[in-house]
């Protein structure tokens, strides 16, 4: 995490911090905690600093926990009422029932708490719905969807900020694996800075092409500038083709002009891309061993999804059970990288279709807001999280870019402002209709008598 000038205070600052917003969010405002949740969302190394304080590893539970206690006690619920509850709370629990199954199935200890690494896993999972419904909760107005925003914004030069930094003394001129990073995002990886830079972006493009005023305008642009610097030269394939997957997302559904930038940019990459970039796409072919199409890393993909797949064949139904497959060493690895196979293979055809289930809910409600509106804030927060669903999509087809909360924690804070939103509108909607309703019955004219 960037310092300038005060590293040694720093985590003792953000710790003091964790307690304020905690107990200023029980006893006064529940959005505080969120707001500073979102602030250092993605800066998993900064976090890791506060590991040496007690209850430091636990920071994002904590300030979830206090936006959660700070709504009970003011007789709000921090679960909405309302399909999402109820479609989220099922999907949660399965996860959970899939993970005992894992555990006969792996024979692996019982996942009963925090202490079992699969345990922890599944409860960092279903911690970013319960963010979402708790972000529905506590984010009402546009101003503080606003507010919440400018901190992503800000959390985002934090991220660019720090890969700047890490790249400065690297030769960039050509492609090799030594000069990728992983930035603060921690054990993401490079891949998953990547993504969410991709992601990012692309829920940034959203929000711009409906944004009037120029300082905002201007800002969000240079924001998204540093993001495709630094996408860039994280030499990720996949987070290429997540952009691209945003970009034309945008496009459909705003700024047909950006298609063309994005064909421009599928045809003539050779020329437009910087150097190192361009031979980190050509060895995807050029690169390939005798008798292979590929090289060695996008062949190896395929070995996995083919593994997983047969993997999947064995167990259709429920599969070999949540988080499963890293605790296998199938072909020396850890992830089938490929989300999509990953659920296939430990939750079965079950799982699968839940989980499909969820991604057409997530589409549907940005869709909603977006047709159901006029306000040019709420289109373009909806377009941008059409555009973030679109380029998640693409990503995972490429590893697991969904389980990371430092990678797709924000899809989850931009989904409960999207439900927000939702219930903003039809609120004044229901408010339209009873104005009408209440205006006095205007006399008809009057006959003169004959």
């Amino acid at each position: 995490m960037p310092h300038f000038g005060v590293e040694g205070l720093l985590p003792t600052l953000l710790y003091a911090g964790m307690f304020a917003a905690f107990l200023a969010s029980v006893f006064w405002r529940p959005n505080l905690g969120i707001y500073l949740l979102v602030l250092t969302l993605p800066l998993q190394t900064g976090r890791y600093r506060l590991h040496d304080f007690p209850l430091g590893a636990e920071f994002l539970d904590i300030l979830l926990l206090g936006a959660i206690l700070g709504l009970v006690i003011q007789g709000k619920s921090f679960a909405p009422r309302g399909e999402w509850r109820r479609f989220l709370l099922f999907y949660a629990l399965f996860c959970y029932f899939s993970l005992w199954e894992g555990s006969y199935f792996i024979r692996a200890p019982l996942p009963l708490w925090v202490g079992d690494a699969r345990f922890s896993d599944w409860k960092n999972y279903i911690e970013m719905f319960l963010l979402a419904l708790v972000v529905t909760s506590t984010i009402k107005s546009k101003n503080e969807v606003r507010l919440l925003l400018v901190l992503m914004g800000l959390s985002v030069l934090l991220v660019n900020r720090s890969y700047f930094s890490a790249l400065s003394d690297r030769d960039l001129s050509h492609f090799s694996y030594q000069v990728r990073d992983a930035g603060p995002l921690g054990y993401a990886g490079v891949n998953g800075l990547a993504a969410f830079e991709a992601m990012v972006s692309s829920l940034l493009l959203g929000i711009v092409v409906f944004t009037r005023r120029k300082i905002a305008k201007v800002g969000i642009l240079l924001i998204i500038a540093t993001c495709g610097y630094c996408l860039l030269y994280s030499f990720s394939r996949g987070g290429y083709l997540g952009f691209l997957a945003g970009l034309v997302a945008v496009g459909l559904f705003k700024s047909r002009w950006l298609l063309g930038v994005a064909a421009i940019l599928v045809l003539g990459w050779q020329v437009l891309l910087p150097v190192a970039v361009q031979e980190r796409i050509a060895m995807t072919t050029e690169d390939a061993a005798e008798g292979q199409s590929f090289d060695s890393s996008a062949q190896d993909r395929i070995s996995l999804w083919e593994d997983a797949v047969t993997l999947f064949k064995r167990n259709p139904i429920t599969g070999t059970g949540f988080q499963t497959y890293r605790s296998m060493g199938r072909l020396g690895y850890a992830d089938t990288h490929n989300y999509y196979i990953k659920v296939l293979a430990e939750t079965g055809i079950v799982g699968f279709f839940l989980f499909l289930l969820l991604l057409w809910k997530l589409f549907r409600s940005g869709i909603r807001l977006f047709l159901a509106t006029d306000d040019p804030f709420w289109r373009g927060l909806s377009l941008g999280f059409i555009a973030l669903l679109a380029s998640t999509l693409v990503l995972n087809l490429f590893g697991d870019r969904w389980s990371y909360q430092q990678v797709d924690g924000y899809l989850w804070v931009i989904l409960g402002c999207v439900m927000s939103g939702l219930q903003s509108e039809e609120a004044t909607q229901t408010e339209a209709v009873e104005d009408v309703e209440n205006l006095p019955a205007q006399e008809g004219p009057q006959l003169s008598p004959a």
